[in-house]
């Protein structure tokens, strides 16, 4: 039994005549005629009833044929799902964020995402940028939006978007606030005031680089709170605890109780990027979709606004 002749078999079942049936498939009739008789050969009943006038579907006929429908119908649903997903067109990717990312690039990147692949279920975790790591590290993750710098011990693919640079935010009416209309702050001037910054066991790379950024404007910072996420350091910071760093992105939003400055100092250390990370030797085709959509829209959008 094959595939061919459970066409056959459908064909004829619903013209219900050898000669149409035969032209409808593109082959002769007595082709057809055989290739029907070797499937009630293999069902082991007649399917068709037949005189010398018509043919008609037995009573095992008319139960076999929508079964037989939905079966050829499930194959070449298959058929598809595997040539799709094969192109990256269909299937199934696991993506982590952590909360910054959903300030920048990642809304728009999935909506992009979805409108071109609209058959593929997007699975979205927010997460740590280490935990992230972890999780595609162990397989139980496609792909990650993490923030830079990041540790990268386990030979997974970091690949920045968007480079942004650390911005100074400060509560407002704070003693540690500049002066009215003022837009740059020299770090320097900070240094006595309480900082908050990204969790050294959780975010490690970026309290390195918050502390290295201060240690080049001649200080050690006064750490009194860490925070997990980028948005509870702003929080923070707005509740009156101290000032903080964090990437400009962060300023779009505007917080009521706390105002952003740019750096008066720019070096290299001043900046963070937002990168894609994934195991590019297991990385699915749906998850190679979903990297080269977020890396053609980076590219499109340009450097991450301030």
């Amino acid at each position: 039994m094959n595939l061919r002749q459970l066409q056959h078999f459908v064909v004829l079942g619903e013209v219900l005549n050898f000669r149409k049936a035969a032209d409808k498939l593109h082959i002769v009739q007595p082709a057809l005629t055989a290739s029907i008789r070797r499937l009630e050969s293999e069902f082991g009943v007649d399917l068709f009833e037949r005189t010398t006038r018509d043919v008609k579907l037995s009573a095992a006929g008319r139960a076999a044929l929508p079964e037989v429908k939905r079966a050829l119908q499930q194959m070449d649903r298959a058929r598809r799902n595997a040539k799709a997903t094969q192109t990256g067109e269909w299937g199934a990717l696991r993506v982590g964020f952590v909360g910054s990312a959903s300030m920048a690039l990642l809304p728009a990147g999935i909506r992009a995402f979805r409108t071109r692949f609209p058959d593929v279920v997007l699975g979205l975790q927010e997460s740590t940028g280490s935990r992230i790591v972890d999780l595609i590290d162990n397989g139980q993750m496609d792909v990650g939006l993490i923030r830079t710098p990041a540790v990268n011990n386990r030979g997974l693919t970091i690949h920045t978007l968007q480079t942004q640079r650390f911005m100074v935010v400060i509560p407002r009416g704070s003693e540690w606030e500049p002066a009215r209309n003022t837009k740059k702050v020299r770090l320097q001037d900070l240094a006595n005031a309480p900082f908050i910054t990204f969790s050294r066991d959780e975010s490690p790379m970026l309290y390195l680089a918050v502390v290295s950024v201060c240690r080049e404007a001649g200080f050690t910072p006064n750490i009194v709170q860490e925070a997990i996420q980028v948005q509870t350091v702003v929080t923070l910071v707005e509740s009156g605890l101290g000032v903080g760093l964090v990437p400009s992105v962060c300023a779009q939003h505007k917080p009521a109780n706390a105002s952003f400055f740019e750096l008066a100092k720019q070096t290299p250390a001043c900046a963070t990027g937002l990168a894609l990370v994934y195991n590019a030797g297991s990385l699915s085709p749906v998850g190679r979709r979903f990297v080269q959509t977020l890396s053609e829209l980076a590219e499109q959008d340009g450097p991450a606004p301030v």
